[in-house]
Order: C-alpha cells, then structure tokens, then sequence
C-alpha cells in the first residue's frame, strides 16, 4: 500500500489538512513567525534614550533556538569598550544582547526581512558588564541570507545581513555589542542559532588525502566560513570573488593533478584556490589552467538527471608533495551562494599515478550529509551513499527509495489523521 505512494497522494493528503484547518478553526488566529514578538526599544522615559544602548540593558539571555528579536540605533552612542576594538573597530553607535554558551558554537545573524541597516558584530564575555573580555568580531556577510542580498557595481554577491560564528563555554555569558556600519541608523532583527558547520571548513582539518581516481566526494559549503590565508587568493585572474568553502587534500604524482567540481544548484562554477605545503602554517600558491562549463555526465542530478557544468581546474605537481585545495563557488549572481557539491580528482591513470596511488588510501564516506545525492533522488548512475564511482550501479538504490517515499506517505496520513482529530 505504502509503496505505490506517489505525489498525487501526498498532495491528497495536504489538501483534506487544509480543509479541516479552514473549516474547524472556528475564526481563530493563528500566529506564526518572529512578527508577533513584542520587544521593548525604549525606556518610557527619555524618548531619545534605548534599553540595549547600553550593555547592563542588553536583551536577553536570548535562546540559540533561531527566534529573532528586534533592536534599534536610532538613539545609541558609540561605547567606550575593550579600547574600541574587538574584531571590528568600535566607532558606531551600537546596542547590546545577551546569550547563554551552549558548549558549542553559537552564529549571531542579523538575517531577518525587516533588518534596515548593515551592521557589524562583536562578542564578549565576563560575569558582568564591568569585566568585559573580547572573544572575536566581524562585519562578513551572512552567505545564507539570500533575502537581503543586493549586488555589488561588478555583479558581485553581497547581502546587507552580518552573520558571526563564536565558541561558546555552556553556561557561560556572551555579551553581544551590535553597531551601525556607518552614519545610517535603523532597526536590527537579531537570533542565535546551532550552524552545522562543515567539517572541513578549515585547512588544517581538510579531508584527505583523497583517492585520485575520480571517486565521487560529496561536500557542502553550507555554514562555511570564508577562509583567510597569508598568502591570499589562489585563483588566478577571472576569478577574484571569496565565498565560503571547504578544504581537501590531495598527494602529487609528479604529474599533471585535475581537480573538478559542480553542484545541483551552481550554474556559474566553482573557484579553486591550490597551495603546496606540509601543513597549513607553510603553504605556497600553485598555478594552474581551468576549463568552465565542462559538460560531465557525473554532474547529472536529480531523478531525471538534469546536467549541471563542472568546472575543472589542473595543474603541475610534485611526486608524494602534499596539496591543499580550496573549493568555494566562482563570481555568481545566484540566489545562493553555499551549498552540496561533488568533488573529484584525477590523475589520469585510476589514481595509480606517482608513488602514493589510489591503491593505499582510504577514503571514509561522510556521515550525516543532507544533499540530493543522499534522498534517492541523486542520478542513477550513482548508489545512494553518495561515493560511489560514476556508473556504479548500487543495489540499495531503488529499494531505499522506495522506502523512503512509503515512509513521506506513511507520515502525510499519520500528521493529516491526527490533526483532524484534534480539531473535531
């Protein structure tokens, strides 16, 4: 029964819910998203003063639970903290907030559609507001804030939303100082949230060595940070734009190294910064040539294989020399600028090249990925554990999803049955 689901029974489905919500809310209302918050900006008393302008009335503790809350600047003053600076320079009149560590990592996000002005974050610690201690700022976009992008004169992806990610101890105070980027004031919305942060989002936690032969290595550059390096940008000219990315490694062979990757929603390619080192204290540029918009079967997705290009990066390499490649995606006009990819390499002889070939590394399939290639509905040249070779033809493909799909059906009736009976 549940197998011969499809969509026209999921669509079924939804519509019974809807008419008994309609029907059995009685002309109740529902009050849904962050609008129906009510925040106090003023103190009731001096109308030229706020609440947050000042640390000790910092709003919060606010939960990590992604719920915005609002804030303004029309009223701050710049605060004398920390010497003026902590990540960012503290030379705009800001308003504070106050979250709890959670143990983890915590990201401040100013992405929220009534957000008016661009601002720049810095997080501080202590007992009280009198022993503030500096844990790290910025002004860097907020990649996963496509509601507020905007472009730059070049075409460049740009969004007026400020995202910050910061360690936390549990239990421990973070205090949360907002500013204006510039002479403009305006409403802030602000929320705290868990990020799934990649993990290779750093270069010395790159994954690798990675086989060379043109297995399938699924990634994300989804929470990603952009990566800074001391010696810069690797690209090449054509290519200036850093977004957020991960980090591979890959060992030479003495020969030419091609590096490729593509995404199911990429249609502008990805940029390809290679250095050479030991590790990442000691890594040197590498030059290399890049082929766009290479028409690969490996980059089909979806059910019906819709082709995506792939963009393919070679260059020279040192016999057992050790290289770390960045992968973020090229200059976009995109609605996104993260997401899933594939990444291959391949060294033209099935990984065997040089001394290190394929035949001695191993290369562990990532737990946890959320991408198409992981739903069944990936390309069908490809098993659902997303790192096969292309035209490995798995055998638990169809039978996963096949399980998959009962199981969307199973619980569209059980979420449908069960809100019509808490209505009747």
């Amino acid at each position: 029964m549940w197998v011969s689901c499809n969509m026209k029974t999921i669509v079924y489905s939804l519509g019974v819910l809807a008419v008994f919500l309609l029907s059995g809310s009685g002309g109740q209302e529902v009050e849904t998203g962050t609008m129906d918050i009510e925040q106090e900006l003023g103190t009731g008393v001096d109308g030229e003063r706020d609440i947050m302008d000042t640390c000790t009335g910092a709003a919060g503790p606010r939960p990590a639970n992604g719920i915005f809350s609002p804030g303004r600047t029309n009223y701050a003053t710049i605060d004398d903290v920390n010497g003026g600076y902590c990540g960012v320079n503290i030379t705009n009149p800001g308003i504070w907030w106050l979250v709890e560590g959670t143990g983890g990592i915590i990201r401040a996000s100013s992405c929220h559609i009534e957000t008016e002005i661009k601002v720049k974050i810095s997080v501080f610690t202590g007992d009280s507001c009198d022993s503030l201690t500096c844990v790290t700022g910025t002004s860097e976009p907020d990649f996963e804030c496509p509601i507020l992008r905007r472009e730059t004169k070049n075409g460049q992806w740009d969004t007026m939303a400020t995202a910050l990610n910061f360690q936390t101890v549990l239990g421990q105070n973070y205090y949360i100082l907002v500013q204006q980027e510039d002479d403009q004031r305006g409403t802030v919305w602000l929320n705290f949230r868990t990020p799934t942060v990649p993990q290779n989002d750093n270069c010395v936690d790159a994954i690798g060595p990675v086989p060379r032969d043109l297995i399938r290595i699924p990634s994300t550059s989804v929470d990603a940070a952009v990566s800074y390096v001391p010696q810069g940008y690797c690209g090449g000219d054509g290519v200036p734009a850093l977004y957020p990315g991960t980090w591979f490694q890959v060992m030479g062979t003495g020969q030419s190294l091609s590096v490729m990757a593509c995404g199911e929603f990429n249609f502008d390619g990805y940029a390809f910064s290679v250095y050479n080192g030991a590790n990442c204290d000691s890594l040197d540029c590498v030059s290399g040539g890049y082929d766009l918009n290479v028409d690969d079967e490996k980059c089909a997705f979806g059910p019906r294989e819709f082709a995506r290009p792939m963009t393919k990066f070679t260059f020279k390499t040192i016999d057992r020399s050790r290289y770390y490649i960045y992968v973020h995606s090229a200059r976009t006009r995109a609605v996104n600028v993260t997401g899933d990819f594939r990444f291959f390499v391949d060294d033209g002889k099935n990984g065997d090249g040089g001394t290190s070939g394929a035949h001695i590394m191993q290369f562990e399939e990532p737990k946890d990925v959320v991408s198409s290639d992981f739903f069944g509905n990936g390309d069908s040249n490809n098993n659902n554990n997303g790192g096969g070779k292309d035209g490995d033809n798995g055998s638990g493909e169809s039978s996963s999803t096949m399980i998959r799909s009962s199981g969307f059906c199973f619980y569209g009736f059980l979420i449908a049955s069960s809100w019509m009976v808490m209505i009747q």
